[in-house]
């Protein structure tokens, strides 16, 4: 028989649930005060709070506290600008604290080159980005990781398809034919960041793999990105455009921690890009033949027979999955430490046959004592990548992104008998079919290690041993099948590419580090360089297969006629002598010299060597007496740098006197390849110079809970690598001259601000950053037309006083209406519904001498924002990234008005609201082809404003209550979004792609979409 439920049962059980709901059972009433280590003073404001929990309080004027807490409890006690404590109540009643000053914001390490400095000691520009300031979600590449995070750095995503091409600018565009990239260095070792995956056979691809694909982000603990003279001038010919350096993560001391993480999401397409359905596109022609009084291209019966037709976009864009798994291992002794990582990722893209998985493991080892120490980081990753043809080429050899676009929206995806549809009319693939018949994979072994010893003869002076290896083999296999038009005739084509790399790096420095009564630090570096690249490649093709299931398996089975083979090697060395003063003085007044001469193997015979000084100066003002009492000012620097760098990566031999293959002759009926000269000498050929000032200031309010820097930066780049003519009397047309200028202006902003604290708090950090660009110098070139695609040639242009490579053409005026005075004109021969142009020059006709600068690639500011707040377990962040000013040149839509063939299909914003005479609209032309071609393709509405405002990620992650779980040291669960909105006027996939790669040429033309990821995931601490 049950039991009657009392009352005093219900009691009980209301008490277990009350006590169960805080830390420890009993709670006792805890008093105390907070107080300074340094003079004892109370200290107001401070935080007081019960870990794990959301339970606190804080002191009050005289620095007391009290609050209810379990006799197990710990306090976590903070404060800004004092060190946080932790303390158990042990059943205490008074528990008082002192709270020593928090000076590691300043005197924390920050990672330059060839060592480390003090933060409060910098005197050159440098952005020191930790894993607490990466971009949240999972990031396939470090640069990801710090996309939109550092003033004066901007990150572009070339391609969004999964292991897509990054471009960085740091500080503007130095070079015209030369590298624009940052140097990477990752702990220690300077490395090859171009991509050895070949490129493809059947599409022209712009936009190259990431090669950082290989390094885990997981593993990254710090990045530092040295922007001004001062910090690269180390780095002599490699420095001009910036250095990033990488550092992994290595093992405290402590118990062996082990840490595994999953994460899971998947992403959908943030936007499609608006083309006509079937009904649009019947309606369409049909209305564009009867305005030219021809007959109608579809009748009823056939609209009918269509119905929906196929909407191409939404078969080849498809819902992209990804996961992370992530494993580590790290501890050390007093001595001793280790840190040793497995990772493994798997993304399919967002478009149909796309995809990357990645295989990486890491080994850091690391022993110190009193003379010796020595550290190891070892690096392997085995990168899959599954290709969908996309690039810049048109009509059949175009590719997914392309022909989903254009292609005929009447036809269907397959045949009545199960083939793909194919059309004469259009000249374009099936979209699906071309992605699925193309069978495009790679596979790339990446293997990069640096082993260093520095032995201590004094406290004060050590020399130190460093070398590093980076070795990369990639393999790509293309098969592209019968089935698809472009092979058909052919019965399929199979191509086999492979690409070696090699670095090689021997670094011996030695370092004097002296103290000398207290107002004066001296350190004094010096060192020799030795680094040595080759790259080699083979090709190898056959076509003509007994049947496609062969693939590239067997070469040997296509027709011999056809078999192709090619070869190839590059090989450039380094070598280098460099040298660095810091001196400070009071602690107060510093001084970084630094100087670097590289002699390098791209240079000329005349110009072997180049030197690379830098001086900078810092005055530490707030260690000022006039200053030193003032509380509201917690830190306070000036800083003024100036250097010189070089770029030395205009490519090997490009100072000798190359031979190649030249025609052929049949001597007794034997065919001989001939071989002559391809390219003049230029003994006098160096390096790019670049000059830069840098003035900065770094800062500190109200006990640090404001800080940051200001920047103001002018580089001048000289002696730029251009192809100058010759007389034809050479044999040449023309030959590479180091001659031309550009420069490179602008201010940076960086701040951080602690908002609020305990038990609530919210962090801010923002940057900002303006960038001015142009060129000053061509030699005897009037400019330089360039920037080619699809069916548009020369829509940039090189000026002096201009932008580098500015959109140059047309503007448009508007639309001519019925009864405008057309004959009067400009234009006397066009017609009402055609584009009306502006006549620049005022001569009364339009031609290329109406051609005017539309627009500038290079933004006006860019600018992030990063908010992170936590209330006990929770943590909420949301970062927004935004570029403002710049023009992006949309080649889709100029093909898309000027169609090369009538039954392309054509965006939808062209064609709904074209003009007519019932609609006269001063927005869209009739689409009528015109009478006369007064200009080319390259106008003022292909150039859009590619300003946009993104909310790059947004992270809930709640962290449990671990203390009592004996072997847990922490669990986090969390949910992020990537690429949640963009707000932006552009009217294609993404204003932030370029079709083409890292060229400074910047065009969208059939760029892969961005995706939208929603990731959930989990990480264990134990």
């Amino acid at each position: 028989m049950p039991q009657p439920f009392h009352s005093h049962h219900l009691r009980i059980l209301t008490l277990g649930l009350l006590l169960l709901t805080f830390p420890g059972f009993a709670q006792n009433l805890i008093k105390g005060k907070v107080t300074s280590a340094n003079d004892q003073s109370a200290l107001p404001g401070i935080n007081v709070l019960i870990k794990g929990s959301t339970t606190g309080t804080t002191t009050n004027t005289e620095g007391f506290y009290e609050l209810q807490a379990a006799d197990d409890a710990i306090l976590v006690i903070s404060g800004i600008g004092y060190l946080t404590q932790e303390i158990l109540v042990k059943r205490r009643s008074q528990v008082n604290v002192q709270l020593s000053d928090d000076t590691r914001q300043l005197n924390e390490l920050v990672v330059v080159g060839y060592g480390t400095q003090k933060k409060r000691d910098l005197t050159g520009s440098v952005s020191s980005l930790d894993t607490k300031d990466f971009n949240k979600g999972v990031q396939t590449s470090v640069d990801q990781l710090i996309a939109g995070r550092s003033p004066g750095v901007q990150v572009t995503q070339s391609s969004s398809e999964p292991g897509g091409g990054v471009t960085i600018r740091i500080r503007g565009a130095n070079s015209i034919n030369a590298n624009n990239e940052p140097l990477y260095v990752i702990d220690g070792l300077p490395i090859n960041n171009t991509s050895v995956v070949p490129g493809s056979t059947v599409v022209t691809e712009q936009a190259p793999r990431n090669p950082l694909n290989a390094l885990n982000p997981n593993d990254i603990e710090s990045v530092e990105i040295l922007k001004d003279a001062s910090a690269t001038a180390i780095y002599g010919s490699r420095g001009a455009n910036g250095v990033i350096l990488i550092t992994t993560k290595k093992g405290v001391k402590g118990k062996l921690n082990v840490n595994y993480a999953v994460s899971g999401g998947i992403s959908e397409v943030t936007k499609q890009v608006p083309v006509l359905n079937a009904k649009q596109y019947t309606s369409l022609l049909n209305d564009l033949r009867a305005d030219q009084k021809q007959a109608p291209e579809f009748s009823a019966e056939q609209i009918a027979q269509i119905g929906d037709g196929t909407y191409w976009q939404d078969e080849i864009f498809q819902k992209g999955t990804i996961q992370n798994h992530q494993l580590s291992f790290s501890g050390g002794q007093d001595k001793f430490n280790y840190y040793a990582s497995l990772n493994y990722l798997d993304q399919k893209g967002v478009v149909i046959s796309s995809g990357i998985k990645k295989y990486t493991g890491r080994v850091n080892l690391n022993y110190t004592d009193d003379k010796f120490k020595f550290g190891l980081s070892l690096n392997s990753s085995n990168v899959k990548d599954d290709f969908v043809p996309n690039g810049v080429s048109v009509n059949e050899g175009a590719g997914v992104i392309n022909t989903a676009i254009f292609q005929d929206p009447t036809l269907t995806i397959k045949n009545p008998n199960g083939t793909w549809t194919q059309t004469q009319i259009v000249n374009l693939e099936n979209p699906v079919g071309l992605a699925n018949e193309v069978s495009d994979f790679a596979t790339t072994n990446r293997t990069f290690a640096s082993v260093f010893a520095e032995y201590f003869f004094l406290p004060e002076l050590s020399a130190k041993v460093n070398v590093g290896t980076d070795r990369q083999d990639s393999r790509r296999d293309i098969f592209t099948s019968r089935l698809t038009k472009r092979a058909e005739g052919t019965k399929g084509v199979a191509n086999v590419l492979t690409s070696n790399s090699y670095n090689n790096l021997i670094e011996v420095t030695a370092r004097y580090s002296k103290a000398f009564n207290k107002n004066h630090q001296l350190e004094i570096l010096g060192g020799y360089t030795f680094q040595e690249f080759e790259t080699s490649t083979l090709t190898a093709g056959a076509q003509n297969f007994p049947l496609d299931a062969l693939g590239t398996d067997n070469l040997a089975a296509g027709a011999q006629s056809t078999f192709s083979l090619g070869t190839g090697r590059t090989k450039n060395q380094l070598l280098s002598y460099l040298g660095r003063i810091n001196y400070n003085l009071y602690d107060k007044y510093l001084l970084t010299a630094s100087i670097r001469a590289d002699g390098s193997s791209r240079f000329g015979d005349n110009n072997k060597y180049g030197v690379f000084p830098s001086v900078a100066l810092g005055w530490r003002i707030k260690d000022e007496l006039f200053l030193k009492n003032v509380n509201a000012i917690t830190d306070l620097k000036f800083r003024a740098s100036y250097g010189v760098t070089g770029n030395q990566d205009i490519g090997s031999y490009k100072s000798l006197v190359l031979l190649g293959p030249q025609g052929q002759a049949i001597f007794d009926g034997t065919p001989y390849v001939g071989i002559s000269t391809t390219q003049l000498p230029n003994p006098d050929l160096k390096w790019e110079t670049t000059t830069q000032l840098d003035l900065g200031i770094d800062f500190g309010v109200l006990d640090n809970r404001l800080t940051g820097s200001i920047d103001y930066f002018q580089k001048e780049t000289k002696d730029l690598l251009l192809q100058l003519p010759v007389p034809r009397t050479t044999g040449f047309t023309t030959t590479f001259k180091n001659v031309g200028g550009l420069k490179n202006s602008g201010f940076e902003l960086g701040l951080n601000s602690i908002n609020i604290t305990a038990p609530f708090t919210w962090r801010t950090s923002a940057n900002f950053s303006t960038i001015k660009n142009e060129v000053t110098d061509l030699g005897a070139l009037p400019f330089i037309l360039g920037g080619s695609a699809g069916f548009t040639n020369d829509f940039t242009i090189i000026r002096k006083g201009d932008p580098l490579n500015a959109y140059y053409g047309y503007i448009v005026d508007g639309v001519f209406q019925t009864g405008d005075n057309i004959a009067g004109s400009a234009q006397p021969l066009s017609r009402p519904g055609e584009y009306k142009y502006r006549d620049v020059n005022g001569d009364g006709a339009i031609n290329s001498q109406d051609r005017t600068i539309l627009g500038s690639p290079f933004p006006k500011f860019t600018y992030g924002l990063n908010n992170d707040f936590t209330y006990g377990p929770f943590n909420l962040s949301f970062f927004f990234q935004g570029v403002q000013g710049s023009q992006i040149f949309n080649l889709n839509r100029t093909e898309s008005e000027n169609p090369i063939s009538f039954r392309r299909n054509r965006l939808v914003e062209t064609y709904t609201d074209r003009w007519t005479p019932a609609n006269p609209t001063n927005a869209n032309s009739s689409a009528i082809p015109v009478a006369v071609a007064y200009t080319s393709n390259v106008n003022s509405r292909a150039v859009e404003d590619a300003s946009y405002l993104r909310l790059k990620t947004l992270q809930l992650a709640y962290n449990f209550p671990t203390a009592k779980w004996k072997y847990v040291r922490n669990v986090q669960i969390y949910v992020t979004g990537q690429n949640l909105f963009t707000i932006t006027k552009y009217t294609g996939y993404d204003p932030e792609v370029s079709a083409f790669g890292t060229s400074n040429v910047r065009a969208d033309y059939n760029a892969f979409p961005l995706s939208r990821t929603y990731t959930a995931g989990l990480s264990i601490n134990l």
